[in-house]
């Protein structure tokens, strides 16, 4: 039943790839993450070190949806955290990407405003400003 449901869904565009699943979803997330960093399809030319973290927002000003491209990660857990202009945590998630470039779609329902998006992996953090309507 799983792989029908997963066939319909990638046939009709909601799929939008492993990343998009929260890691609590993974049994064992440390151990899937270990074989996939040995598979030659996930080996990075640079090191992290030489590859500058960035994220860029769009669209922006957003309405209930919010695709977020990662740069420069590496791969493990992200926490997302979205807080208004008063420094409210008004949403956190954490999510798991596999390579160092990856777009993740945020979906929330916030009152119009102002917003901070919050990204973090283990030493990097970075933010970015959010326009909801």
């Amino acid at each position: 039943m799983k792989k029908i449901a997963l066939i319909i869904f990638t046939f009709s565009g909601i799929y939008r790839g492993l990343a998009q699943f929260p890691v609590k979803t993974f049994d064992s997330a440390k151990a899937f993450l270990q074989g996939i960093e040995n598979h030659q399809a996930f080996k990075k030319d640079a090191p992290d070190s030489q590859v500058k973290a960035a994220i860029r927002l769009f669209p922006n000003p957003a309405k209930n949806r919010v695709e977020i491209e990662l740069i420069g990660f590496a791969p493990g857990p992200v926490k997302i955290q979205l807080i208004d202009d008063n420094g409210k945590l008004v949403k956190e998630e954490q999510r798991l990407i596999f390579n160092g470039h990856e777009i993740i779609v945020l979906m929330f329902s916030e009152k119009p405003g102002l917003y901070s998006l919050w990204l973090r992996q283990r030493e990097k953090i970075l933010k970015n400003k959010l326009i909801i309507q």
